[in-house]
């Protein structure tokens, strides 16, 4: 009897752990370690922009580099939700299994920002423009779009952080992202 009240123990304390784990899980979507709860929550609930087909807008541009990154663009980043864009969403979301809308949807953003996951100094290439391209073309700072995350990425990024009062680090993640994407708080 007592080894099954040990057990039983064991096992509510584990079930407790979990579920404290779970809780805690939108604070390790911050970027900082020192990012108000308050701050990630609001940034959370933002809704993502929704883009179709025939849209123009800076986020799509994001997305087509980020589409380029993933292997389903070749096109540049013009903003312009065009036909070549479409056909790359689609192929995204296939590859994803997401639902096939064709469209810039909140799962999809979803999507490409787990992708994305953490860009910061030093990293190269599409993930990085596209982060460089939000900042240009949503925001007007005066970066080039060349795909290096150099000083003056991880100074504009830390600027952008400060503002949306993200623990200021420098470096693009999840919740930078969606404040990027999503217009901030």
């Amino acid at each position: 009897m007592v080894n099954r009240n040990r057990i039983a123990l064991l096992a509510a304390a584990g079930a407790a752990a979990a579920l404290l784990g779970f809780a805690g899980a939108p604070a390790a979507l911050a970027d900082g370690p020192d990012t108000p709860r308050s701050t990630v929550v609001e940034i959370e609930a933002l809704e993502w922009p929704e883009f179709r087909g025939g849209a123009s807008a800076w986020q799509i541009g994001v997305a087509q580099h980020l589409l380029r990154a993933y292997g389903h663009y070749d096109g540049g980043a013009t903003g312009d939700f065009g036909a070549e864009t479409v056909d790359a969403v689609l192929a995204y979301q296939e590859a994803e299994d997401l639902p096939d809308s064709g469209a810039l949807d909140a799962e999809t953003w979803n999507d490409l920002r787990d992708d994305l996951g953490e860009v910061g100094p030093g990293a190269t290439g599409d993930r990085v423009a596209a982060v460089q391209y939000a900042l240009v073309h949503g925001y007007g700072y005066d970066l080039e779009v060349d795909g290096r995350y150099g000083p003056g990425t991880a100074g504009a990024v830390t600027e952008f952080q400060t503002v949306q009062e993200i623990d200021a680090d420098g470096v693009t993640g999840p919740i930078t992202f969606r404040a990027l994407i999503a217009g901030g708080v």
